[in-house]
């Protein structure tokens, strides 16, 4: 614990000698943004459906996101929905739960550093106590 106060205190005492004064940054009242929190949201939906000769199958797919901006260089995005694949020939059915999250950061005009997680979980993984 000792060590982790230690270690705080120079990359801050560092930060402030190089003229990164940490009361100079805030993710909520940015002087110039005066938009704050104000989240976008998107979704998309796709459907299919395949016949042949060994039976009939099809898939629906829903995804929603939302994009928010924590700093004029910093947004993020996340996302969740959920994918069905149907078997009409007896097959077995499956579920998945989507979800990821995206976090960017723009530290000039001309770069962009971006940290992306995305996962899907298979539906019988879940457990809803019973229902």
């Amino acid at each position: 614990m000792k060590n982790s106060f230690l270690v705080l205190f120079v990359i801050v005492l560092g930060a402030s000698a190089f003229g990164l004064e940490p009361s100079g940054f805030s993710l909520v009242g940015y002087p110039d943004y005066a938009s704050g929190f104000s989240p976008e949201f998107s979704s998309m939906a796709s459907f299919s459906f395949s016949s042949g000769q060994y039976g009939s199958a099809g898939e629906g797919t829903y995804l929603g996101s939302m994009r928010f901006s924590l700093h004029p260089d910093v947004d993020a995005v996340v996302e969740m929905g959920y994918s069905r694949l149907m078997m009409f020939s007896g097959g077995e059915e499956t579920g998945r739960i989507l979800g990821g999250f995206q976090l960017n950061w723009r530290p000039s005009e001309n770069s962009l550093f971006s940290v992306t997680y995305r996962g899907v979980l298979p539906e019988r993984n879940l457990n809803f106590g019973g229902f």
